[in-house]
């Protein structure tokens, strides 16, 4: 691979646009609410129309700029009608944040049916190949990108309460990432993973007080993270300051997995 021409400069914050599938609810919500409060247009994916356009409301009537696509984003479609929706809206693409997936629940590898894998391997992978695929010629264009993939502790360390389907898919998201940094690290556009631990959100929280309780006794932190804390996580190697880092893997995680 040859490297072309020098790579842009970060755009001014406030002139930045972002995509976020999986941005209606948790990690996503906390990243699209922290990306406009930093001045950054966001585009969000999400599955439910109102939880879409209640968040997008609420930003707006504090100033924020965000627009709504509603859809399911390991559908191919769905996210190539973002992507061309964002370019129309505000003329450039950014930065990418993949937080669409996430499992329901875990059993002994016996019990894993082929459906279930194969819907927690579109949920958590296919998602995050097909927003990458769809943004990348944008940035190369620009000369500029940030893209942050969603991981998993469940990529870093076999976790008893993880899902197979969803530890694998996680992992290949973490190799997925790595590959496509390195594919454009030369066109100015930087890739990088985040791998939380256990984070509170509605679907962890469902899961009750004994679950979030033994989290809480694994966790060196003593506690279970934030979506907030994610968020910032990622929107650190989504800003202009992560420019030299490509191909990363950042632990978000109270401890509990150190590698």
């Amino acid at each position: 691979m040859t490297a072309g021409p020098e790579a842009g400069a970060p755009p001014p914050v406030r002139d930045q646009v972002a995509l976020v599938t999986g941005g209606g609810a948790g990690i996503g919500r906390a990243c699209v609410e922290r990306l406009a409060a930093s001045g950054v247009h966001v585009m969000l994916i999400d599955r439910n129309p109102t939880r879409a356009a209640d968040l997008a409301a609420a930003i707006g009537r504090c100033g924020g700029d965000v627009g709504v696509v509603v859809g399911d984003a390991t559908e191919e479609g769905v996210v190539v009608d973002a992507v061309e929706t964002t370019l129309d809206r505000w003329g450039r693409l950014d930065i990418l944040v993949t937080c669409a997936g996430g499992f329901s629940g875990a059993g002994p590898l016996p019990d894993v049916g082929l459906d279930e894998w194969n819907d927690l391997i579109t949920a958590n992978l296919t998602a995050t190949f097909l927003a990458c695929r769809a943004v990348v010629p944008a940035m190369r264009r620009r000369r500029y990108g940030r893209i942050v993939t969603v991981a998993s502790m469940a990529a870093r360390t076999a976790l008893p309460q993880a899902a197979h389907p969803y530890s694998a898919a996680k992992a290949a998201v973490v190799g997925l990432t790595r590959q496509v940094a390195l594919e454009v690290a030369a066109d100015g556009v930087t890739v990088n993973a985040v791998a939380p631990g256990v984070v509170l959100s509605p679907r962890v929280e469902r899961r009750g007080p004994e679950f979030l309780a033994e989290v809480a006794r694994v966790t060196p932190m003593r506690r279970a993270g934030t979506p907030e804390e994610v968020a910032a996580a990622i929107c650190f190697l989504a800003g202009p300051d992560a420019g030299y880092i490509t191909g990363a893997t950042l632990d978000v995680n109270g401890g509990r997995f150190m590698g």
